[in-house]
């Protein structure tokens, strides 16, 4: 943006004017010039001609602008010129980098007239990033650690940055703006203190390091950080672990005090698993309904095998304990068996169940089958089912499927009216998604005497839109008849819950940013034996969602139904039920309002009046310690038709955390008045905790993982064995799989819980302990299979020492750290050595007997920031120490230049 509002403030001028002198002088330059981002340098010609009869002379000088150094001419200079003739001055100016990007004036003064010319660079929005720091390692309890880069802001426009260094495991992230003049730059330093957790956590992290200017262009590189310790632990625990939960929660209504438990769990068994689960009933109340359950369940590739509780509503309803196997011989293809034991201990649920479904292909056709026999023994019932459903396409664009079925109740009590009569049922299933078009199309009929759930169940569903851009226009019709058995009355055997209902209309869509908005409309039909609703009304919904970024949010969702001559009396009736939501940041409001029509109970349901309530109020929703997500609430109730207001509070809290295994959730809501009055459950607050904490449970009869033990020691007659006399080394640094370890005070470095296999180490870091270089090379490879100590001989190196000099004077722009500069040593064969320089700029390395060459890394230099010599020889065949000093000199300055005495 800021470079932008650089080009749109710089002005177009015309390219030659011309102008007549004093004394008859004719001057022709150009009255504009720009240098572009390729050019230094500018020229403009200036022509003087002599109009005057006789020869006559002048004298001309040039003034320039800062940013630009005026290169010719060099001084005042002075012509005589005879009658028409002309002489060609060269103006040339040389661009700086600190050149503004605005029309500047050069002025041109011939003797006692001035003229003027405009120059300017081009504006260019450029910047150069040098990384300074690329690997950080923290050594035993070290947590400070600095991050250095420099930023140069390379363009011809004041520039603004953003330099972030980020760390999501490690919960890093700051920012920090800064603005640079052009052809400034800056060191950007970042210092942080680890946390205790991320600490520990910490083995080898990358830092992204991002900087990026106004107009969105970015820098993006990695810094390593490392933490070196003595012993690490790649698993918990060296035995094979299952996940085991435990969960345990409370409600408190009112006077009323309920609690439960449970846990659940895996075992791994080789390739396969054992899972389990244990719940307890809600302890507390008068509770005959729940009980304690259990269940088991043993997977393979192909089979389940599992034994408990069962609790199932595919075709019957079933409750009780029994078991399930199900086998998968290959992919698309399952067989089940299931069986259930209703409980003795319940009333409610006392029918027994075995149930057989199969999926399997015929060529690219899926076939779906269930048989289910059920026995009720206190209905006195039998029933058998058969289905079976084909699935013969289901492609993204298509799905087509049909289903048909059979089955009979067989009742040992006969009953009027209900005769022993098989059923059937039967179906399509048909969608079609096209690039404008969608289309579904699905029935289901089940008749009066097909026994289970389904039950005369008779639903239709068709729908159809088609899309143009955003919007989207449709019809749509439903119908569903319903026999609701579980809820028979068994006393008097009446369908007093069986409802109808049939719904079509029209419906209209526009989706648009972060939102849509809905409209639908039509005829709606139900009837009811009990019910207070209308069985006909025109219906109208609308739906309303729009966001905008993670700050606000706005919901309404509004049904509404009216019958302008209802009953006897042909009475305008009108039900509504509407809710809507808005927030802003973390706070927010939302409100609903229902109406609801209250009919008699006769016949001809006759209007008694109407249920009016309303509710409101405000709520916060936000994070606390970046965990805990946390919504309160207050809200307002009113029932219109007798005035009577209700106040509440609430709210909820949510934990949870997949480190330690740990999520809480709680919740309350706390009425503001009680008495008589209040509706039955508004008086009395309800208060709910939950908690599950998971746990990692080692079987410790199989152990898995095992621990590498490394003893790094100074073989003093080279015979690769540890002796007597000879010392362990300690704080020496070796890498394990590219992973840092440093040997504690005693010599010993521990790998805890590792996996078997290969593992590399690589002694080429052990550069903190001088003078010493393991005897068999700088790597090594070990297979891991078993609890394994290595004692790893070394033996008395060469040592390439030095440190860096920065060389800057008082024009010098910054000063350029001297610590983790990466120093190579580089020997005749390729082998390559490297360590860092320390806060002082000093820096070691033990190496073999040999000839090196010893150089800086070179990305961590520009052209104004260099060594004067990258690389130098050293030779450390026949002495046991070189020393290799590199030079570096700083020349990101400012050029001054100094005016010429006239």
């Amino acid at each position: 943006m800021l470079c932008i509002l650089w080009h749109l403030c710089c002005t177009i001028y015309i390219p030659d004017v011309s102008g007549q002198g004093v004394a008859g002088f004719v001057v022709t330059l150009k009255d504009s010039l720009a240098a572009n981002k390729d050019s230094r340098f500018l020229y403009n010609n200036i022509r003087i001609t002599n109009k005057y009869h006789q020869a006559q002379s002048f004298q001309l000088s040039v003034t320039v602008p800062d940013g630009w150094r005026l290169m010719a001419p060099a001084k005042s200079l002075s012509k005589v010129l005879d009658p028409d003739q002309s002489e060609v001055v060269s103006v040339i100016l040389m661009r700086q980098q600190n050149a503004p990007a605005l029309w500047k004036p050069v002025q041109v003064q011939i003797d006692a007239k001035a003229y003027r010319f405009y120059i300017k660079a081009e504006p260019i929005c450029e910047f150069l990033v040098t990384p300074l720091t690329s690997v950080i390692q923290l050594k035993g309890q070290e947590k400070d650690f600095t991050v250095m880069l420099r930023v140069r802001n390379t363009g011809t426009v004041p520039g603004a940055y953003l330099a972030n260094i980020r760390s999501r495991n490690l919960d890093i992230n700051s920012t920090e703006k800064f603005w640079l003049k052009p052809g400034t730059d800056t060191v950007y330093s970042f210092s942080y203190h680890l946390k205790d957790k991320a600490m520990n956590m910490l083995k080898t992290e990358k830092l992204q390091i991002n900087v990026e200017d106004t107009l969105g262009v970015s820098y993006m590189n990695y810094a390593t950080l490392e933490r070196v310790q003595h012993e690490r632990r790649e698993k918990e625990s060296p035995y094979i672990t299952f996940p085991l939960w435990l969960e345990t929660g409370v409600m408190i209504w009112g006077k009323q005090v309920s609690y439960y438990g449970g846990m659940h769990g895996e075992i791994p068994i080789g390739d396969n698993k054992l899972s389990f689960f244990y719940r307890t009933k809600q302890y507390g109340l008068g509770n005959n309904l729940e009980q304690n359950v259990m269940g088991f369940n043993y997977q393979t590739k192909r089979w389940d095998l599992y034994a408990g509780h069962m609790s199932d509503i595919r075709y019957f309803f079933t409750y009780g304990n029994g078991g399930k196997i199900t086998y998968r011989p290959k992919p698309n293809t399952e067989f089940t068996i299931s069986g259930t034991k209703h409980s003795n201990a319940l009333t409610w649920f006392t029918n027994d169940n075995i149930t057989m479904t199969a999926k399997y292909p015929v060529g690219k056709v899926t076939v779906l089958q269930g048989i289910a026999g059920d026995v009720d023994h206190i209905q006195r019932r039998q029933s058998y089912l058969f289905n079976n459903e084909v699935q013969l396409f289901n492609t993204p664009k298509v799905l087509v499927a049909v289903n048909a079925g059979v089955g009979m109740d067989f009742f040992a009590a006969k009953i009027a009216g209900f005769p022993d009569k098989p059923g059937m049922a039967l179906g399509y299933n048909f969608a079609y998604h096209g690039k404008r078009i969608d289309f579904s199309s699905l029935v289901q009929y089940y008749s009066d005497h097909f026994p289970g759930l389904n039950k005369g169940l008779m639903y239709h569903f068709h729908d159809f839109s088609w899309r143009f851009g955003t919007n989207a226009l449709g019809a749509f019709y439903q119908y569903n008849r319903s026999g609701v058995n579980t809820l028979r009355d068994t006393i008097y055997n009446t369908d007093a819950f069986k409802f109808n209902i049939a719904k079509y209309g029209l419906k209209y869509s526009h989706g648009f940013v972060n939102g849509s908005f809905s409209l639908s409309g039509g005829m709606m039909k139900q009837s009811m034996v009990i019910g207070s609703t209308m069985p006909e009304y025109i219906f109208g919904e609308m739906y309303i969602k729009q966001q905008a970024g993670k700050k606000f949010s706005f919901f309404l969702n509004s049904i509404n139904g009216y019958n302008g001559s209802y009953g006897v009396d042909k009475k305008a009736v009108f039900l509504t039920n509407t809710n809507m939501s808005l927030a802003y940041k973390v706070f927010g409001v939302k409100g609903t309002f229902m109406q609801q029509p209250v009919f008699d109970q006769t016949a001809e349901k006759n209007f008694l009046r109407y249920v009016q309530t309303m509710l409101a109020g405000p709520f916060m929703t936000f994070t606390l310690f970046k965990r805990v997500k946390t919504n309160i609430y207050y809200n307002f109730s009113k029932s219109l038709y007798d005035n009577l207001i209700y106040h509440q509070v609430g709210g909820n809290i949510m934990y949870s955390n997949a480190k330690n295994g740990l999520d809480v959730s709680a919740s309350a809501m706390i009425p503001l008045e009680s008495g008589s009055l209040t509706p039955n459950g508004l008086g009395d607050k309800y208060v709910s905790l939950s908690m599950t904490k998971k746990f990692n449970v080692p079987i410790i009869f199989r152990k898995k993982y095992f621990t590498l033990n490394l003893l790094p020691f100074f073989d003093v007659n080279g015979n690769g064995t540890r002796d007597a006399g000879e010392q362990l080394i300690p704080n020496l640094q070796i890498n394990i799989n590219s992973i840092p370890f440093i040997s504690d005070e005693r010599g010993s470095i521990s790998y805890r819980n590792v996996t078997p296999g290969k593992y590399q180490l690589d002694f080429g870091g052990a550069n903190n302990v001088k003078g010493v270089i393991p005897a068999s090379g700088l790597t090594q490879t070990v297979p891991v299979n078993k609890d394994l100590t290595i004692f790893i001989p070394f033996k008395r190196s060469r040592v390439i020492t030095g440190k860096i000099l920065i060389s800057s004077d008082s024009l010098a722009r910054s000063n350029f750290p001297r610590s983790n500069i990466k120093v190579i040593a580089t020997d005749s064969t390729g082998m390559l050595y490297s360590t860092l320089t320390d806060d002082m700029g000093s820096y070691f390395m033990n190496v073999p007997a040999g000839k090196y060459a010893v150089s800086l890394n070179p990305e961590a230099f520009s052209d104004k920031i260099k060594p004067k010599v990258m690389s130098y020889s050293v030779d450390v065949a026949t002495r046991l120490e070189a020393t290799a000093d590199f030079e570096i000199v700083d020349k990101s300055r400012v050029v001054r230049f100094f005016k010429s005495k006239k």
